[in-house]
């Protein structure tokens, strides 16, 4: 590998560019800060692109007759940006019965390219975080690595929009409490698009449910057996499944590598499985992510944990809610089993600040699924219509940041109103 270079200094370093870190970066920018947005693929857009994790949830009240917002700001600009793309951004109601946003990747990479361009974000693909420099309680600086070797960047502030709290483990921050955090996590899920079913054709889910439950029989491993999530995708008007869920660390390449081969294979002889149906005699696996969809893996603990408390009452923080939480606690407790737990009140909660920030690490902020939450309110807050408004918060709060004080918390909440979050 090349000699280490410095490649100079930022207001605010954001590292992971899906939702959360998208949110993020064009806060901070909004905000006045110089803004780098680092991340490890060769496009922005995070579970959506990188997963196939093909709608939006979060960006509507839970309960009620009709979808009302409780995102917008940069998430809001992103839809409108889908929208001027030529996207349906309509919210439709899920099986669950709470309302999402279907989605196309490659629109999602462009409308994130776009909004961080206009945003005038500093934008770093392919560049994987491997080390943190800290110094007297705060991270100094982060070393990028390419195919070019290593790369130090420089920040007066820095916000963990990982996934996987990369940047906060690295800099030595402290597990959260949770037995899920370490012990046992979500099961991760492998979303795929099936091209080759004509987009009149309704799905015999029984016959399906019969299909699946003979192949387990044999081999098991399915584990949603009426064959879970089958909705038609916008644009190319695929179908996208979500049949698969397995058991994963999330963080370590041997436990990743097994499955994600064990996932594909079980994805494969799904689709083995839809072609026996009418109307389905030609479908074929289009399209799987570079990576499987990893819900939950290592979570730092915060200041100020979102509990279930909180959401299961619907409690707002007038002086220091700085994003709504609506989705329900979604917790999957095994593969193919999830309880969801309706949030209470007004079909919305609010995250207070201290879940953003780090014990003991100043100048570091949390955003998207790494934010401080309990097992069961993790099932809500890390959904990615969540992430966009607690991702802004995070750039907004480290674009404030001044060395050595207390966050103003009054502060990043108006500059928040001003750029049309809703808090």
């Amino acid at each position: 590998m090349s000699a280490q270079h410095n490649d100079g200094s930022y207001d605010v370093v954001v590292v992971g560019a899906g939702a959360g870190g998208l949110g993020a970066a064009v806060g901070a920018a909004r905000t006045g800060a110089r803004t780098l947005l680092v991340e490890r693929y060769g496009f922005m857009g995070g579970s959506a692109t990188n997963a196939q994790v093909l709608s939006y949830c979060g960006f509507f009240k839970n309960g009620g007759a009709g979808p009302e917002p409780t995102v917008r700001g940069v998430g809001g600009d992103v839809l409108d940006r889908l929208h001027a793309l030529g996207m349906n951004i309509a919210p439709v109601r899920s099986r669950s019965g709470n309302w999402i946003v279907m989605l196309d990747p490659e629109a999602i990479k462009i409308a994130c390219d776009q909004l961080a361009a206009e945003a005038g974000v500093e934008v770093r693909l392919h560049s994987l975080l491997s080390a943190v420099r800290c110094e007297g309680g705060r991270i100094v600086s982060i070393t990028l690595s390419d195919h070019c070797g290593a790369h130090e960047v420089q920040g007066r502030a820095f916000v963990d929009a990982s996934g996987e709290a990369d940047l906060a483990c690295f800099a030595g921050a402290a597990a959260g409490t949770d037995s899920r955090r370490g012990e046992h996590v979500q099961p991760a899920s492998l979303p795929i698009r099936i091209g080759g079913v004509p987009p009149d054709t309704v799905i015999d889910r029984e016959r399906l449910a019969a299909l699946i439950a003979g192949y387990n029989s044999r081999h098991g491993g399915l584990t949603r057996p009426d064959g879970g999530v089958l909705v038609r995708l916008p644009i190319s008007h695929d179908l996208w499944s979500m049949v698969v869920d397995v058991q994963t660390d999330g963080v370590t390449a041997a436990d990743l590598t097994r499955a994600e081969t064990r996932s594909r294979a079980l994805a494969w002889d799904f689709v083995q499985l839809l072609r026996q149906l009418p109307g389905c005699q030609g479908a074929f696996l289009a399209a799987s992510g570079p990576q499987i969809g990893v819900r939950e893996s290592r979570r730092p603990r915060s200041v100020d944990d979102v509990k279930a408390q909180d959401a299961g009452h619907g409690r707002l923080r007038p002086d220091d809610g700085i994003a709504r939480g609506s989705w329900p606690m979604e917790v999957h407790e095994a593969p193919g089993r999830a309880r969801f737990t309706p949030i209470g009140g007004g079909g919305h909660f609010d995250i207070g600040h201290g879940a953003l920030e780090v014990p003991g690490i100043a100048n570091l902020r949390l955003a998207g699924r790494v934010i401080g939450a309990d097992a069961q309110t993790y099932g809500s807050v890390r959904v990615m219509g969540t992430a966009f408004a607690t991702g802004h918060a995070a750039g907004v709060s480290a674009a404030l940041h001044r060395n050595g004080q207390a966050p103003d918390v009054a502060a990043v909440r108006r500059t928040l109103q001003q750029q049309a979050a809703l808090i």
